[in-house]
């Protein structure tokens, strides 16, 4: 994969090209939170016309200004599409990325040939978790910025958010806030207007985004077919790249 830099909206944006590669036949890769392009090198060095994208604030990208919406990394999606050429991609999104490639293919169904999206997020129930975590961040974040915490603000700060069980905050960084808009908004109303053939591909084993949301999602986009790969996590095409691959490249080949 060719390494290469580009600019958008002022972004310094960092993303990789196979030597081959034709817009008019390009494959899409849309990296999850706290990951990035790189991640995806065993299955794009198998192919011709791939692209994989570290999204702003993610791996050799430049972090956006402001908090950014699911709406705003959409938006960004089309943008770089456009600017490298391509024309009706195969999109395929990883979690967040996944959760990003759903709105996008939403939208601009005629600017997109096929949808895979692998261990997707974008359903958000309800839960105690999430409602301490969106209610006690603010809190804890006032405590926090009282006077005499000195050394102990940032290692207080750690357990409480590990006690909740959100590792991924903590390593938001300076995209915590982005983190906290993304995971308020559920896109399930999404699922319905996507009218592109789409693959789910899943981890058996994923505890990130649970089976059970696979299904949903089945049952919901109109030309779906799931996908489970038994004995795989969260990055099922890290886990089980063998099979990942043998269910990707039979979907987006066939005609």
């Amino acid at each position: 994969m060719e390494k290469r830099n580009i600019i958008i909206d002022g972004l310094n944006i960092r993303y990789y090209l196979t030597d081959e590669f034709n817009p008019a036949e390009a494959v899409v890769f849309l990296h999850g939170w706290g990951s990035e392009a790189a991640h995806f090198g065993g299955v794009t060095k198998k192919m011709e016309s791939a692209v994989a994208v570290d999204l702003p604030g993610f791996g050799g990208s430049e972090k956006p200004e402001g908090e950014w919406s699911l709406d705003d990394y959409a938006y960004f999606t089309g943008k770089f599409i456009d600017q490298l050429g391509i024309k009706n991609p195969i999109l395929i999104g990883h979690s967040f990325g996944g959760s990003i490639a759903i709105k996008y293919a939403s939208r601009h169904g005629d600017k997109v040939r096929k949808l895979v999206l692998v261990g997707s997020a974008g359903i958000r129930k309800k839960s105690f978790k999430k409602f301490a975590f969106l209610i006690l961040s603010k809190t804890i974040g006032l405590i926090f910025r009282l006077p005499g915490l000195g050394k102990l603000r940032e290692s207080l700060r750690k357990k409480f958010y590990r006690a909740i069980d959100s590792e991924d905050y903590i390593q938001a960084g300076k995209l915590s806030e982005v983190y906290k808009k993304i995971i308020s908004e559920d896109i399930s109303g999404c699922f319905s207007k996507i009218a592109v053939p789409t693959l789910l591909i899943w981890g058996g084993n994923d505890n990130d985004t649970p089976l059970e949301y696979a299904r949903i999602m089945n049952e919901s986009i109109p030309q779906s077919k799931l996908e489970i790969i038994k004995g795989a996590g969260h990055y099922v095409f890290l886990d089980r790249p063998e099979e990942f691959e043998k269910a990707l490249f039979s979907f987006i080949e066939k005609p």
